[in-house]
């Protein structure tokens, strides 16, 4: 029997054991690596699945993947945490592990606009319980997915929705991580506020313009109403943020914290950095990936770039009496 199907029919009836995860998540996973071949011999590519659950807790895996994400305090705090995984965590893993193949089959379409820069050809994927981020990245190599956070943000796995959402998370994680290879291979230096903020303007934009659904994105060479009325909130924000960067000196800690609030974080449309930029490089993009690749090499000045060519109005006018072409 495929070990997938075993897996489902265990989850299905309520017998699965938490002790055995570990061995069946990467028993099903290497035989499926096995079992990619090209002429005759055994290709390197896939996408295997890796607990971060250990006898009821966070493994040392899922320690090390949080550790830069919360306070210590915090993660000694889950450390100790002890839950039996529930039915509907259950039902997300087996979601995740049914994915494996598809997703190795983005890779090469998510690499395009990242010239020469390529990911390791084993990617893992981490799954863990009791952190903040639904989703997220560990070093070079890693896509971490956090069934607590799935759950509380999502609903049921089993939700039509979640399906595609699912891709779309992967995808945005994915993007993340040969971005880190790009800024490796590119000696990317932040030197400053206003580079680390244009940063993750760039790195969380290119990472949402893979993780929006369709209602957000151009349709017929325009956009829909609900991104122009995000838009038209967000615009504002962004340039008073840029501003306030380029025009202040010796901005407090807690000047920084206010200018980032909500840069890539929190609902969709309160993101003021990530979404903008992200709708920005879909009209860049227009259903050609090869475009991307003129703002990825562009680094933090692409920023300054598709401001000044997107914003309109009052709002452009007022970016370009800072920022001057």
């Amino acid at each position: 029997m495929n070990k997938l199907v075993i897996i489902i029919s265990l989850i299905r009836h309520h017998i699965f054991n938490i002790a055995i995860l570990p061995v069946l998540f990467l028993s099903f996973t290497k035989v499926k690596a096995k079992a990619i071949q090209t002429a005759g011999s055994i290709h390197s590519n896939v996408v295997i699945v890796k607990p971060g659950i250990s006898d009821d807790g966070i493994s040392k895996d899922w320690r090390n993947a949080l550790e830069t994400r919360m306070t210590r305090e915090r993660l000694d705090s889950i450390s100790l945490l002890l839950k039996p995984m529930t039915d509907e965590e259950k039902a997300w893993i087996k979601l995740i592990v049914s994915k494996t193949t598809r997703w190795n089959s983005f890779k090469d379409s998510l690499e395009v606009p990242f010239a020469d820069c390529h990911v390791p050809d084993t990617i893992y994927v981490l799954v863990g319980i009791f952190g903040v981020d639904d989703a997220f990245t560990y070093q070079y190599n890693t896509v971490c997915f956090d069934l607590t956070a799935l759950q509380t943000n999502y609903g049921a796995a089993g939700l039509t929705e979640n399906d595609e959402r699912m891709d779309r998370l992967y995808a945005h994680e994915f993007t993340h991580l040969v971005h880190k290879q790009w800024a490796r291979k590119n000696k990317l230096v932040l030197k400053t506020f206003k580079d680390s903020v244009l940063w993750e303007c760039l790195y969380e934009g290119v990472g949402m313009y893979r993780s929006l659904s369709k209602k957000w994105m151009p349709q017929k060479g325009g956009l829909p109403k609900i991104t122009i009325d995000a838009l038209e909130e967000l615009y504002p924000v962004f340039v008073d943020r840029l501003i306030t960067i380029e025009s202040s000196a010796g901005l407090s800690d807690n000047d920084k914290d206010k200018i980032t609030a909500n840069l890539s974080r929190g609902p969709v449309t309160k993101k003021w950095g990530a979404f903008t930029v992200a709708i920005w490089l879909a009209q860049e993009a227009n259903g050609d990936e090869k475009k991307l690749a003129y703002c990825i090499n562009h680094g933090i000045d692409s920023i300054i770039l598709l401001a000044q060519k997107y914003l309109a109005g009052n709002n452009k006018a007022r970016f370009k009496n800072t920022f001057t072409p």
